[in-house]
């Protein structure tokens, strides 16, 4: 349904003009949107996202646009609300390992302020840094040092989310033993952004690690690297990350083309020299490999032009895994700890089921990550439990359905 006017007008009403965009700028899967704001204040976002409720409009939360093609498709966009004029680092106490940064702040702006004071957030999303924090929470994504580091809901103090209501609700606090309000950082982290929008979090920090090293040991065929990963897994040694290639992956991540294990070394001087001595015993082919092999990763999985897999599987079944997937023509990698293989490639909806089942079969789960939207429509992308979730927490939050509507499917 097109809005009309008087509909647009009233939305108009909530905001000053100087807010107010091109909508040509904010164009999703071949919809332009019939308004666009830039808000600067989350009181602002809460207003529009109200005055949008109240006339029954559709509105997509945006930053950097990084997982527009992750979720279903939107069934309906009436108002783009770019949170890129959210780029405040709020508040930031080194000495207590603690940040407080709005939804627009890029992962490149915060990392670069928290490496002056020797700290980062340890979260590595895909396709990299250019992630903002909104869209880091609300896709929930996870790459190679998730099982290793904490997940980044894990590393969440408080949040401050702009409802349709026109409340903006805090949770949690600023300090690291306030735990008031964790079910709303859960609840909202990973959500998509259609049960609210979220505007500011605070994250527990990491000191940096004094040394990081990345090796690539080769081990024959896949079973042997995924023998080899879990052997150095086992040896409880100071690593980041421990990835299993398939071979079409080495080489999309511009390694040698065979299968092979990726292993990133992180931590003190003396105990990363020591990992690493450990490392090349088990391991005496082990060699020094590029640290961009992990951002190339990264970029594998965010697309584009590909269908990008996640399969939740026990760690004993990840080379199995990967060699299927591989098998099938796919470019296919493990991540040990969080035992999440990722296969990335053209697939077809008749193809989804079966490699659903085959993940079932492994006693794990398939989510489509990121897809055209033709197969975002055509197959369920996260799978009923999630989906049954969220739709008793929209009625509760959202249910007019106002933010990003059809991002769980229909109705929501």
């Amino acid at each position: 349904m097109t809005p009309t006017a008087t509909d647009l007008e009233h939305v108009r009403h909530a905001l000053s003009s100087d807010l107010e965009r091109s909508p040509q700028h904010y164009v999703l899967g071949g919809v332009t949107p019939a308004i666009a704001f830039a808000p600067t204040d989350p009181s602002e976002i809460a207003a529009l996202v109200h005055a949008a409720d109240e006339v029954g409009l559709a509105v997509a939360p945006l930053g950097a646009r990084t997982a527009t093609a992750v979720g279903r498709p939107l069934s309906r966009y009436d108002v783009a609300l770019d949170l890129r004029a959210l780029d405040r680092v709020i508040e930031y106490v080194p000495e207590d390992l603690v940040v407080t940064v709005q939804a627009g702040v890029t992962l490149t702006t915060l990392q670069t302020t928290l490496r002056e004071h020797g700290q980062y957030l340890p979260t590595d999303p895909p396709p990299g840094d250019e992630v903002t924090v909104g869209g880091l929470l609300a896709s929930a994504r996870s790459g190679a040092w998730r099982g290793h580091l904490p997940a980044a809901r894990d590393l969440i103090l408080g949040m401050a989310v702009a409802l349709p209501s026109g409340e903006v609700v805090h949770s949690g606090g600023r300090v690291v033993k306030n735990v008031t309000g964790f079910d709303m950082h859960r609840m909202h982290t990973g959500a998509l952004g259609a049960l609210g929008v979220i505007v500011e979090a605070t994250f527990k920090l990491t000191p940096l690690p004094a040394v990081t090293r990345t090796l690539l040991l080769p081990a024959g065929d896949i079973d042997a690297c995924g023998a080899l990963a879990r052997r150095v897994w086992d040896a409880g040694l100071v690593v980041r990350a421990i990835t299993v290639l398939g071979a079409r992956a080495a080489a999309e991540a511009m390694l040698p083309p065979a299968a092979a294990v990726l292993v990133e070394v992180a931590g003190s001087e003396a105990s990363a020299e020591r990992t690493l001595r450990e490392i090349r015993a088990l391991a005496p082919a082990a060699g020094d490999a590029p640290a961009e092999a992990w951002g190339r990763l990264r970029r594998l999985a965010a697309g584009p032009g590909a269908t990008v897999l996640r399969i939740g599987v026990p760690p004993a079944e990840v080379e199995t895994t990967v060699a299927a997937l591989e098998r099938s023509g796919l470019a296919a990698w493990a991540h040990l700890a969080a035992g999440s293989v990722m296969a990335r490639g053209d697939v077809a909806a008749s193809e989804i089921e079966a490699l659903r089942a085959l993940a079932a079969e492994r006693g794990g789960f398939l989510q489509v990550e990121i897809a055209s939207a033709t197969l975002r429509q055509a197959v369920d992308p996260t799978g009923a439990t999630e989906r049954t979730l969220v739709e008793a927490l929209k009625q509760q939050f959202d249910p007019r359905g106002t933010l990003n509507p059809g991002r769980w499917g229909a109705g929501l």
